[in-house]
């Protein structure tokens, strides 16, 4: 599958613009974290793009969350269903570890994107996501205890975690309207 596939599927089955922005921001950051893990990038990328793209059929209940998503090699949906691993059996690999520690950040960095005055993403730093991790009142859905997955599951410190998903996303701040 192309990106310009994954694309297509994505916009044809969600119809919320901040899903979609949301499936956008994952794609760029799976594809950093590809590189830097020396992985395929366009087979994480689409992983990223694709891993909601069922959700608004699934959300309740979120039990079949990630197994709507069909046309993908088994390696890739495996990274899908894992996201939602807490609900589906899936198997683990780095891929799948990848989409579900930045998942919950891409949430976090938009968060702090729009607490800034100019609620652009160039106005974000890393040391601003870090001290915000710790306050739970802040972004409260994302769940922290994925974010800091990284470094046990993929070998990246959390700050350079930080820091790749944030250059990932500001390269295509436009597209995801930030």
């Amino acid at each position: 599958m192309t990106k310009d596939e994954a694309l297509k599927i994505l916009y044809s089955l969600l119809k919320n613009p901040n899903l979609i922005r949301h499936g956008l921001a994952a794609g760029v950051c799976m594809k950093a974290l590809a590189k830097k893990l020396d992985q395929e990038g366009q087979q994480w990328e689409i992983v990223g793009v694709l891993h909601e793209a069922d959700y608004e059929i699934t959300k309740d209940p979120p039990d079949r969350h990630g197994l709507l998503v069909t046309g993908l090699d088994t390696e890739l949906l495996e990274a899908i269903k894992f996201h939602n691993k807490d609900f589906i059996p899936a198997k683990e690999s780095l891929m799948g570890w990848g989409i579900y520690c930045c998942d919950e950040l891409t949430g976090v960095i938009v968060a702090c994107a729009l607490v800034r005055p100019d609620k652009k993403l160039e106005s974000v730093e890393v040391d601003s996501v870090l001290k915000k991790l710790p306050i739970k009142s802040f972004a409260a859905g994302a769940i922290r205890e994925q974010i800091y997955l990284c470094e046990e599951k993929l070998g990246i410190p959390l700050p350079e975690f930080v820091e790749i998903c944030l250059k990932a996303m500001k390269s295509i701040s436009v597209e995801i309207g930030l």
